[in-house]
């Protein structure tokens, strides 16, 4: 039977209306305040954003109680002043621990549960306290495929072969990530990637997704009428950095043979290198480039596309995706973490790694069939909304996280008894 638990909940990022991260540790929050007493540890640097959002919430909202941690001023210099974000997160769990450690003795909590960061690299402060933990989602083990990675930018080279390094020493069943799964009384995973290796060290982990939204603010998907013949229209919104493909869809285009554009929005140190290559490719004037824009503009944006474009090489979560897909755009991705799970058959198309030829051959497929079967583009929009709104609906995945809590706390009293 379904019980009120005293939940103490650990969100490093938590924010209303900033996507990614922060969109992940706020909606947690306020889910399982519906079923339970939440308590969410966050940065105080949330404050002020957390507070206003509060505010807003309707007057019958339940409503999460915050505490604020940060370090001192001479810390936060140095994450500030070196851009050493993920030290200064490592830190923050450390440190956090004890915080934990002492709310724990103090207010005797039923379930402790890690929200973000959703990656599995990184210690967290909800282990080894005596009470029941949940860690997730969570995910990160998607690894580039060899032939896929960047061997033309150094840097980004050099990152990317130690990302997979790590994947590789981080799968060993001796590893840190082992040990954190094992410690957690359920552990919670958002790719399939990352599933695989928790089932080769014999451990179940729960698949669900990251990210979710809110369908109130999609009230009706993209509609479609019998216009003139023009060019189809590919829409990509993200960070123009390397890891995001966008030179991958870029001559998929020009190889298409078709009057097809792309429109790309988002800012990044990848944004003249895209310039260089689509002039190269003959694609002047078809590849265009907006800067970040409000969130308000993007979903205006969405509606005046034909197909969402994603060729991230890794990306557990992919909230652009399900933005797009709620919209009623189809989609073209990889067949990697995130997207993969959200773009099932007849949403749109998942393209193999493989070889880079092979990849960019993938996509330029699949933008010829959109450009000429124009009317699959509102079956498969229809079905990607359909997609999206039954089963990445934020209070579906609360009232599904709700029922693993219970599970979690039914396990240990059967265990006592």
């Amino acid at each position: 039977m379904s019980r009120r638990l005293k939940v103490l909940m650990s969100a490093y990022a938590c924010e209303s209306g900033r996507g990614s991260e922060p969109e992940v540790g706020w909606q947690w929050s306020l889910q399982m305040a519906r079923f339970h007493d939440v308590t969410v540890i966050t940065r105080a640097n949330n404050r002020g954003n957390i507070e206003a959002a509060v505010a807003n919430l309707p007057a019958d909202r339940p409503r999460p109680d915050f505490v604020y941690f940060d370090g001192d001023e001479f810390m936060l210099w140095w994450k500030g002043k070196f851009k050493l974000h993920r030290v200064y997160y490592i830190w923050w769990q450390k440190n956090v621990r004890k915080l934990i450690e002492c709310m724990c003795r103090k207010n005797g909590y039923d379930l402790l549960h890690h929200v973000t960061f959703a990656g599995f690299r990184y210690t967290t402060g909800i282990w080894n306290h005596g009470v029941k933990c949940i860690w997730g989602p969570i995910g990160g083990m998607e690894s580039i495929y060899w032939r896929l990675l960047p061997y033309r930018y150094p840097w980004e080279l050099l990152m990317e072969v130690g990302r997979n390094a790590s994947n590789f020493i981080q799968s060993a069943p001796s590893a840190a990530f082992a040990t954190r799964a094992h410690d957690s009384d359920l552990t919670i995973i958002s790719t399939m990637e990352t599933q695989a290796i928790l089932a080769e060290w014999g451990l179940t982990g729960v698949l669900m997704p990251t990210i979710g939204l809110d369908p109130a603010m999609f009230p009706a998907g993209k509609t479609y009428g019998v216009a003139p013949r023009r060019p189809l229209r590919l829409l990509f919104v993200g960070q123009l950095i390397w890891l995001k493909g966008i030179d991958l869809a870029v001559e998929a285009l020009a190889a298409s043979g078709t009057d097809a554009v792309l429109h790309l929005i988002g800012g990044g140190p990848f944004r003249k290198g895209i310039e260089r290559l689509a002039r190269k490719l003959g694609l002047d004037g078809r590849v265009t480039f907006s800067p970040h824009i409000p969130r308000e503009q993007v979903l205006r944006e969405l509606g005046d596309h034909d197909v969402f474009l994603f060729p991230s090489l890794h990306d557990s979560g992919g909230f652009a995706v399900l933005e797009a897909m709620a919209t009623g755009l189809p989609v073209i991705c990889l067949d990697v973490g995130g997207p993969a799970l959200s773009v099932v058959e007849g949403c749109g198309f998942r393209i193999p790694l493989g070889p880079r030829r092979r990849v960019i051959a993938g996509l330029t497929e699949k933008i010829r069939f959109y450009d000429a079967d124009r009317g699959m583009l509102e079956a498969h929009g229809r079905k990607a909304r359909a997609q999206v709104v039954g089963n990445y609906n934020w209070d579906r995945k609360g009232e599904q996280m709700n029922k693993l809590y219970q599970e979690v706390i039914e396990r240990s009293e059967v265990i006592l008894k």
